[in-house]
């Protein structure tokens, strides 16, 4: 099993935090969470984006091992 690096792991929580909220404003609507509803735009794309730089850092360090 391959190692996670941290920008993976920490952009896959936002992913999940942002996910969340995403669904919450969706089907639950929560009124005390309207501050945080508005960050969602920002959560969620930002989480996506530096997992995927994780990701491919880890890639690009698997192929400089071949």
């Amino acid at each position: 099993m391959e190692k996670n690096n941290k920008l993976e792991i920490i952009g896959f929580v936002l992913m999940v935090i942002g996910a969340l909220f995403w669904l919450s404003k969706k089907y639950y609507a929560v009124e005390a969470l309207n501050t945080i509803y508005s960050w969602i735009d920002i959560i969620l794309p930002l989480g996506l984006a530096i997992w995927a730089i994780g990701y491919m850092k880890k890639e690009g360090l698997k192929k400089k091992q071949k």
